[in-house]
């Protein structure tokens, strides 16, 4: 009996044992990679529990494939090699793409990343969902084998090359490599000028050296090289040349590498460069001097002894610098997106003396594009509409997203079954808090009926998402209120219509356009003094006036706030 009791105790404590190693292996999420030059690589990262759920660490994913991030409790931000960077934030499961440093676009993910103890987290699925919008991986989630399938798109060009290889190789902690000649080949040949023998030079100061291109006219030219001395001066002489001064003489910022190329004519013929390197603050580590294969031209290289993280600190800083300049353009108020309602088969409102509302609103958006395309040359204009042709209501705000527009204003008449009803009023997307609200809308939006694929098209275009959309669009509420408040006390001023204030409604053409938007009913075509004023080219000339003052005013403050 004992020993069937020690038997079972055995057999157990083995149970126990492969269990544990099955609940190790069950741990651990697979990556298998298929790289862009078409090579194969595998890794591993960990499970954790987030939540009661299975997620993996978002910075673990990108030690697997090589790149770079930072974290912070609000955000992560995780860039490439080649400076295609991803902004992903906690609060939301909206994030940035920059492609080169350029903001790109914003792609929506399945989920917020979840934050636990300073970190991201993700389920596997939703890494590779990640991925396949912002760097176009095909990926794959295997839950059974728990193993995340990812495949690079093939290779396009070296810098997709340069990548593939790091993937495969631990990273380097040793700093920038040593520039070598095939980098000066980013060197474009410039115009020569055949008068000289030695007419311009490039220089491309690195992170760890410097080179010089020298151009020559001709082939074989003699020269002598003295590498720098302790006090960082070069010589480089050649014999019976000539040299276009101006050109070879140059001046660099105090805190470069290179401080400055000094050219002269020596009294024997010879043209003498002399370069003046900052060994204060740098140490040289070595030089070469050399004929350019293929060429009459000649390459210098200094390397100097190279303080990585002085490297990592600058390259953050202009990093960050650069950002900054392109969140500036970004945010610019170069193009604007002018929208005439109605049009084509799909006339608007018609007032009682038969005037269009398709014809008004076109009449007040191309007087009010010459006041802007005349008076305000830094901004683009961009009209949905230029003649008398139907568009429908989303492609209207697709237009605007297409072309970068920063405002999108869209122009109406408003129209009413009391004929008493008048006056001016501007919408910002919304939920209808009154309804009368709700009707201006409802007649907008019926307009949607006259598309052959309504029913499909706008099938999520409910008040459910509407409260979704309004929440997504709530980074430029504020913009577009401003602008509403201009647009309505100005069109008061300016025509003398009756000002009917500012207001919310779920108007579909502001639904698509990412940007501050508005609409602007410019007054009742179904009021006669109203129909009167809206349908003759000085009425129209006075909004479109009204609205030109209000963005104006409005781009002044805008970009005194950016």
């Amino acid at each position: 009996m004992m020993k069937r009791l020690a038997l079972f105790g055995l057999v157990c404590l083995q149970v126990c044992a492969i269990a544990a190693q099955l609940a190790l292996a069950q741990s651990v999420l697979t990556l298998d990679l298929t790289l862009p030059d078409g090579r194969t690589t595998s890794d591993k990262v960990q499970f954790h529990t987030v939540k009661n759920t299975e997620m993996v660490a978002v910075a673990d994913i990108c030690h697997a494939l090589r790149l770079s991030f930072e974290e912070t409790p609000q955000m992560l931000v995780v860039a490439t090699k080649q400076l295609d960077s991803c902004l992903l934030r906690t609060d939301n499961h909206f994030a940035v793409v920059w492609r080169n440093l350029q903001p790109k676009e914003v792609i929506q993910l399945p989920a917020a990343p979840l934050l636990q103890e300073g970190k991201h987290y993700l389920m596997p699925k939703h890494i590779g969902r990640w991925l396949t919008m912002w760097l176009g991986v095909a990926a794959s989630y295997d839950p059974t084998a728990r193993k995340l399938t990812m495949v690079f798109k093939p290779i396009a060009d070296s810098t997709t090359k340069a990548w593939s290889a790091a993937v495969t190789k631990p990273d380097s902690t040793a700093g920038p490599t040593a520039p070598t000649k095939s980098d000066t080949a980013q060197v474009s040949k410039p115009d020569l000028d055949e008068r000289y023998t030695i007419p311009s030079l490039a220089v491309d100061e690195k992170a760890n050296g410097v080179i010089i291109r020298i151009f020559a006219t001709q082939p074989n030219v003699q020269y002598e090289f003295i590498p720098p001395d302790a006090n960082g001066i070069a010589y480089l002489t050649f014999v019976k040349s000539t040299g276009n001064m101006a050109a070879l003489t140059q001046k660099f910022p105090k805190s470069n590498f290179l401080r400055s190329i000094q050219a002269i004519r020596l009294k024997s013929g010879a043209l003498q460069l002399t370069f003046e390197f900052n060994v204060a603050r740098y140490k040289i580590k070595s030089s070469e001097f050399a004929r350019e294969r293929g060429s009459n031209n000649f390459l210098l290289l200094i390397l100097r002894d190279v303080n990585v993280q002085e490297i990592l600190e600058h390259e953050k800083v202009e990093r960050v610098k650069s950002e900054l300049e392109q969140e500036r353009d970004k945010w610019k108020l170069d193009v604007i997106c002018l929208d005439a309602g109605h049009g084509g088969k799909d006339p608007g409102a018609i007032g009682a003396s038969g005037t269009y509302e398709k014809t008004v609103t076109l009449g007040i958006v191309l007087k009010l594009g010459k006041l802007i395309e005349k008076n305000m040359p830094d901004v683009k204009v961009i009209y949905t509409r230029k003649s008398d042709v139907f568009v429908e209501l989303d492609e209207r705000g697709k237009i605007a997203n297409k072309n970068g527009a920063k405002l999108f204003v869209s122009v109406h008449c408003n129209a009413s079954l009391n004929k008493k009803a008048e006056g001016t009023e501007v919408y910002l997307l919304g939920l209808h808090k009154t309804e009368a609200a709700l009707k201006v809308a409802q007649r907008e939006n019926s307009v949607i009926t006259q598309e052959s694929d309504y029913q499909d098209r706008y099938k999520d275009y409910t008040d459910e998402n509407l409260i979704m959309v309004t929440m997504a669009q709530s980074a430029f509420m504020q913009q577009s209120e401003k602008l509403a408040e201009l647009v309505s006390k100005s069109i008061a001023v300016r025509s003398g219509l009756q000002n009917n204030g500012v207001k919310q409604a779920g108007f579909m053409v502001l639904w698509t356009p990412s940007m501050p938007s508005i609409l602007v009913e410019t007054g009742y075509i179904t009021h006669a003094e109203n129909e009167k004023f809206l349908a003759s080219e000085s009425g129209q000339q006075k909004v479109a006036e009204a609205i030109y003052d209000a963005i104006v005013k409005f781009q002044y403050e805008y970009h005194a706030q950016r």
